[in-house]
């Protein structure tokens, strides 16, 4: 019986402890489930949002003004122009930046009912120095409309008169100057504004105006979109410079708005200047600008020939305006950036061979731990040498008292035997006096 009890009460206990070790197991288990999930909820990151988005554009200007609803001490900039194109928040909920449509990544498209859309990508970063995974990039798009598009060219219709027939009766009215819409296409042969090196690209100027003004696109120019770098397209001529860069311009021509009269030459017709090439990059910039001059003529413009040396002149009555057109475009080299990432890794390997060259013509490198205990043997070394050089400084002391010593011990029995001989050889000779000569020969003399 009592073996018995004795075992039942051992596997009573053997299952309390092991009930006992699987609750602490199981409250371990859900402490830790806990405290990892109120870790990813403190580890969550709050997105921020805008609250507001105003834009006003003109030719010339995109004007942004953005609401975040709390108060921003970051800077908000254009996509890869970080340091020309910011503007810096003063602790305000809201924050504006002008941009110039010329440059900072703003591209243009045309839209339906003649209208024209502006876009750009801006950064918004929370912080004035850091980058951080809060920030936000925003594609901001403003509407342009057509009348703002045009321009009036001052002085065409001087000497121009609109001719009505009313009967017999012949009218001649002035004419308002006429206004001109003129812009800048640019992007793949889809419409894409994003291309690959070396895709073909299509360059596009589109120009609305009376069939009597003549048009030349002159003076085209490839920037980095600051003024810093820049390639020249087509001369001041209207020529190509490198036509295996941009071949030289087509041109078509149509009407732009056919009826059932007969067209007049100062009816509204539309000119197309098209150029396709592939596409190219500065290395340090994604995005491609491409800014033009349009030349405007009373009547035709004098033809060039690109093939001679032809300058291109034109007196003062034919010159009426001369019109800036822009554009941007997203040009992205993938297998560029892989021959770059290819040749810094060669020349780290490179760089490593040749410390490695280095170490083995007679470069010694050491740690920090082998430096110190190195000097720390030197040091011992200069030590013993310290102390054996003051043990023979004192031995040498010593040896000179001792040499010394003996030196004035022979000096003094040999002065007591000296005074004995003197005083016996005193007594046998007797008393010696000297007396000096008169003569001076001779110091002294000796008197026995």
């Amino acid at each position: 019986m009592n073996r018995r009890r004795r075992r039942n009460v051992l596997l009573l206990l053997l299952f309390y402890s092991i009930h006992a070790v699987c609750a602490n197991r199981s409250d371990s288990t859900l402490a830790s489930t806990q405290s990892g999930s109120s870790n990813k909820k403190s580890s969550k990151v709050v997105k921020n949002n805008l609250k507001s988005i105003q834009t006003d554009c003109t030719r010339d200007h995109f004007h942004i003004q953005l609401d975040l609803g709390k108060p921003f001490k970051g800077v908000v900039f254009a996509k890869e122009f970080s340091d020309e194109c910011r503007a810096s928040g003063n602790m305000s909920s809201t924050i504006s930046i002008m941009l110039p449509t010329s440059s900072c990544g703003v591209r243009i498209n045309p839209r339906e009912n003649d209208m024209m859309e502006m876009s750009v990508r801006i950064i918004i970063q929370m912080d004035g120095k850091l980058r951080q995974q809060v920030d936000m990039e925003k594609n901001i798009r403003c509407i342009l409309p057509s009348d703002m598009m045009g321009m009036e060219v001052e002085g065409m219709m001087a000497n121009v008169m609109e001719k009505k027939r009313n009967g017999r009766m012949r009218n001649e009215v002035h004419l308002q100057a006429p206004r001109v819409r003129v812009w800048l296409e640019l992007g793949s042969n889809n419409g894409a504004g994003a291309v690959e090196v070396g895709q073909a690209t299509t360059l596009g100027i589109r120009a609305l105006l009376p069939g009597n003004i003549g048009v030349r696109v002159v003076d085209c120019n490839a920037l980095d979109g600051l003024g810093d770098t820049s390639q020249k397209l087509l001369d001041e001529r209207g020529c190509p410079v490198d036509e295996q860069v941009m071949p030289a311009l087509l041109m078509r021509q149509r009407l732009a708005e056919e009826g059932w009269s007969k067209p007049n030459e100062d009816d509204l017709v539309e000119r197309l200047f098209t150029s396709t090439f592939p596409a190219f990059k500065f290395p340090d910039r994604e995005r491609l600008h491409i800014q033009c001059s349009i030349q405007l003529c009373n009547g035709k413009c004098p033809h060039v020939d690109c093939n001679k040396n032809d300058p291109f002149i034109m007196s003062s009555d034919k010159q009426l305006a001369k019109i800036e057109v822009f554009n941007s475009l997203a040009v992205t080299a993938p297998q560029i950036e892989l021959d770059r990432l290819m040749q810094r890794d060669t020349k780290a390997e490179e760089d490593e061979i040749r410390a490695r060259r280095q170490k083995s013509e007679g470069v010694l490198c050491l740690s920090s731990s082998k430096l110190a205990m190195a000097f720390a043997i030197l040091g011992l070394i200069f030590l013993l040498a310290v102390i054996v050089a003051v043990i023979c400084m004192l031995k040498t002391r010593v040896d000179r008292r001792k040499a010394a010593q003996e030196r004035g011990s022979i000096f003094s029995s040999g002065s007591s035997t000296q005074s004995s001989h003197t005083h016996s050889h005193t007594r046998t000779f007797g008393t010696k006096l000297l007396i000096p000569y008169g003569s001076g020969t001779l110091p002294y003399g000796r008197v026995y």
